[in-house]
């Protein structure tokens, strides 16, 4: 979405500048945690990871972007070579890319395959990424490359015009051929983000923003043309062969709107959740908030399975800013975790929060959303004095939820039986961190990270309590194991695969 840097310098233009001092380990504690294995993965320029998924044997999956030439490709796979502009061209804030996937042994110490796929422009990163039930790989991401290998029957075969197309494309489990791949877009500007979802039969919903006059909404649904002034949030449900839509709609008020992920449930009800500059959204009665708060709030929202009923709409937001990050979580009973930033002094945090007071410029949240939408189980803040942001809200079998992300705060909440207790260096670290299913207890937090920059996107839960994570690091003293498939960082910055089993 092309106001992600914009939103971003609102957010974090007054980050701190004089580090306070860090947190103080207090009595030693057994870790929780330990390394596996951690592996870098990337080439001579820019590399990053989005999505992992952990696969039935133990191998990871795992989705970024790139503007490295130099991949380490394996043999037979789909795009052997790097097809995008050259590093330092593209999509501003970003260098070049085409986007790339990889698998990696359940020992940490190969990849079974890793392929370029794109066009001679610019994909962004995956998206999303997912498995139909056969164990093909599902991708999407932002375009502006008018030659993608579409396929014969694809939906929409050609670029359809604007700044940028939505890439969908699915290729085999072992990533040496593309089962099928599409545009979805009209003359402006088509853009996904955040995570797509698939329902019982494998068709595939897609989010994020569109500016298109010429949309493709499909009859019936909420919204066919787009009403804000910058563009409507999108919901996009694609059929699992890629031929047609199932249907599209958008999504939003009078100003700017954009979705940052989706999930489905068994009866095929979309939940979205994203952010908006719209004063004006579709808000349900009896919302857990009705009214907007500040510049720019979160949005969290429910479509009925044919995309024509809104279940419901509701803000989340204080006075300040808010930004929704990657990808909700859909629990069992149907209620929603999101996860983002505030720099908002009163975000409505509950009162059985974790933390309930802003102590940075920017804190992270957790929010729990109740099924029907009309209240908060809980909202809880995250940070030091500094700024945080998380995703991936994912819950484990015992109900806690594990978020992860970055962190510039030297007095981040680390627990005594944290990874890494101390600040790492750079512009900041990843961060995980676990809260209660209620919201209302830190269980563990840590660090990760060297002297450069650190950040964990993505994670994934294993057997037996194991972690994996997904990230991209330029810290040269990043905690890689001794056999790990990338010791050495090559780039700009490098993909960055962890994987955290419990201490014995």
């Amino acid at each position: 979405m092309t106001s992600r840097s914009t939103m971003f310098a609102l957010l974090f233009a007054a980050s701190v500048s004089t580090p306070s001092a860090i947190a103080a380990e207090t009595q030693p504690a057994v870790g929780r945690y330990r390394i596996a294995y951690a592996t870098f993965i990337g080439g001579s320029q820019f590399d990053q990871l989005r999505e992992i998924i952990r696969l039935p044997d133990g191998s990871v999956l795992v989705g970024g972007q790139t503007s490295s030439p130099d991949l380490p490709i394996t043999e037979g796979v789909v795009q052997p070579t790097y097809g995008g502009e050259p590093a330092g061209a593209g999509h501003p804030g970003v260098s070049g890319g085409d986007c790339f996937v990889a698998c990696l042994d359940p020992q940490g110490r190969h990849f079974a395959f890793v392929t370029y796929f794109g066009g001679s422009r610019q994909e962004r990163a995956v998206y999303g990424m997912a498995l139909d039930k056969r164990g093909n790989i599902i991708i999407a991401t932002g375009c502006r490359s008018h030659d993608l290998p579409t396929t014969d029957r694809a939906y929409q075969r050609r670029y359809g015009g604007g700044k940028a197309d939505v890439m969908l494309a699915k290729l085999a489990p072992d990533a040496r051929s593309t089962i099928w791949c599409t545009y979805i877009g009209g003359r402006g500007n088509d853009w996904p983000r955040g995570g797509i979802a698939l329902d019982q039969e494998d068709n595939v919903v897609i989010v994020g923003r569109s500016d298109s006059p010429d949309f493709p909404g499909t009859d019936g649904v909420l919204r066919l043309k787009v009403s804000g002034a910058e563009g409507d949030a999108m919901v996009v449900k694609m059929r699992a062969g890629g031929t047609g839509l199932v249907w599209a709609t958008l999504l939003g008020g009078s100003n700017w709107d954009g979705l940052m992920g989706a999930r489905v449930d068994a009866a095929g009800n979309v939940y979205v959740a994203g952010h908006t500059r719209s004063t004006d959204l579709p808000v349900t009665p009896s919302a857990a908030q009705p009214t907007a708060g500040g510049e720019s709030d979160c949005s969290l929202a429910s479509l009925s399975p044919d995309g024509r009923r809104l279940r419901y709409c509701t803000y989340l937001a204080g006075s300040g800013n808010e930004f929704a990050e990657h990808r909700p979580a859909l629990l069992g009973d149907g209620s929603v975790l999101l996860t983002g930033v505030t720099a908002s002094a009163n975000f409505p945090t509950t009162d059985n929060a974790y933390q309930k007071q802003l102590k940075g410029k920017t804190d992270g949240f957790v929010a729990k959303v109740s099924p029907d939408g009309t209240k908060f189980a809980f909202c809880t803040l995250l940070g030091g004095s500094g700024g945080e942001f998380f995703l991936m809200p994912t819950v484990g079998a015992d109900g806690n939820i594990c978020i992860v992300g970055h962190t510039d705060s030297r007095d981040f909440p680390v627990t005594p039986d944290a990874l890494q207790k101390t600040y790492g260096g750079g512009k900041g670290d990843a961060v995980l961190a676990i809260l209660s299913s209620d919201g209302s207890k830190l269980l563990y937090a840590t660090y990760l990270g060297g002297s450069g920059d650190d950040l964990i996107r993505s994670v994934t839960l294993g057997e037996n309590g194991t972690l994996y994570l997904a990230g991209n690091s330029n810290s040269d003293d990043f905690p890689i194991s001794a056999h790990a498939a990338q010791r050495t960082h090559r780039g700009n910055h490098d993909g960055v695969i962890v994987k955290l089993e419990p201490a014995k």
